[in-house]
């Protein structure tokens, strides 16, 4: 437990120090890469567009990144519920976040949880697009923080609960598409 309190002290001095570090280009960037359209829909729409111009069937990698923002929604929504860690200017009332508060708990980072979600899978099942959608899902973990609406450790936590949804969401759907691509092969290339 004392280790536990001296993270969570850790974590509070570490959010403090951002303060000192705003500079209003940088709060204004931050706060457009933590806007709502960013945290999935946009990641959603590159996936389904992707899709359509390689004119695959059913839309797989959509979909993958789809069941990924969901599930990765409801799962930081349940875990925001059951720790109901405070967000920062609610724990400290003279910390001030550089944009307005939502009502839900710190604990873990919806935002995070969704961007990393998303991104793991669109970087498992379209290898050239990682990097970009990494560093995305990234800028939106550091804005959480640099914005003063969550604290480190609820970021870091959103991510690697994201990355584990994105990740098996987009292995299950790889694994699917080997055993259609199997099950559609012609009889004459399968073994006897």
């Amino acid at each position: 437990m004392d280790f536990l309190h001296q993270l969570l002290q850790l974590d509070h001095a570490a959010i403090e120090q951002t303060t000192a570090l705003r500079w209003a280009p940088a709060t204004a960037f931050f706060a457009l890469a933590s806007a709502a359209w960013v945290k999935g829909p946009l990641f959603v729409v590159m996936a389904f567009l992707r899709d359509v111009k390689n004119r695959a069937m059913l839309l797989p990698t959509g979909f993958a990144v789809l069941v990924s923002l969901v599930l990765a929604d409801l799962a930081s929504s349940g875990l925001k519920e059951a720790v109901d860690r405070p967000r920062p200017p609610r724990a400290d009332p003279s910390f001030e976040a550089a944009v307005p508060l939502a009502p839900s708990p710190s604990f873990p980072s919806g935002h995070a949880t969704t961007t990393f979600a998303c991104a793991v899978a669109i970087a498992v099942l379209v290898p050239k697009l990682r990097w970009p959608a990494l560093t995305v899902a990234a800028t939106v973990g550091v804005a959480r923080v640099y914005l003063g609406v969550h604290y480190t450790l609820d970021v870091l936590a959103g991510a690697a609960l994201g990355s584990l949804i994105g990740l098996a969401v987009a292995l299950l759907v790889k694994r699917a598409r080997r055993l259609r691509g199997a099950a559609c092969a012609p009889l004459s290339s399968q073994p006897s």
